[in-house]
């Protein structure tokens, strides 16, 4: 008897790992390549300085995400809350990987608004900390409720996951 149940059990086990699945084929978002997350750096000329002045500390980790909607002409960019705690949606072109957004609102918070010019991904265009070669991201940011008025410049790296290229 003990036989006929670790046969029935053997079987029962071949059958079931024999089945095939159908893995599913993962995709990328709309958005595509212009989706990441990137270390930028903020910039801005100020009065009296002899050029732009780094105004965020360094180098902070910013996101680039499609929207809920998932489409191919709009994007989320997203500084998680470390520079000036700001999330928009901008128009985004992906064939030119390009991206603006001239009277943005802020997601964050009710703020005088966000705006972003002259967004540029450049596929291979940037280096990482340890000389990797990365895409890189540059555009813009001007927010309503900036005292001084400044525009800030954006540039930075596509993160590489290399522990020895972190910030």
């Amino acid at each position: 008897m003990k036989k006929i149940y670790t046969i029935a059990l053997l079987l029962t086990f071949g059958f079931l790992s024999s089945c095939e699945r159908d893995d599913p084929e993962i995709e990328m978002t709309a958005i595509g390549d212009m989706a990441g997350e990137w270390y930028v750096t903020y910039m801005a000329d100020t009065v009296g300085s002899d050029g732009p002045v780094d105004f965020g500390g360094g180098h902070s980790l910013l996101l680039t995400y499609n929207t809920s909607a998932n489409t191919t002409d709009s994007m989320i960019v997203d500084d998680l809350e470390n520079f000036w705690e700001f999330k928009t949606i901008v128009n985004a072109n992906k064939a030119e990987r390009t991206f603006s957004a001239p009277n943005g609102d802020n997601l964050y918070y009710d703020s005088n608004g966000v705006i972003i010019n002259n967004g540029k991904i450049i596929i291979g265009g940037g280096e990482s900390r340890t000389g990797v070669k990365t895409d890189s991201i540059y555009f813009e940011v001007a927010f309503g409720d900036d005292p001084d008025g400044l525009t800030y410049i954006v540039s930075g790296h596509r993160r590489t996951g290399f522990l020895e290229d972190e910030f």
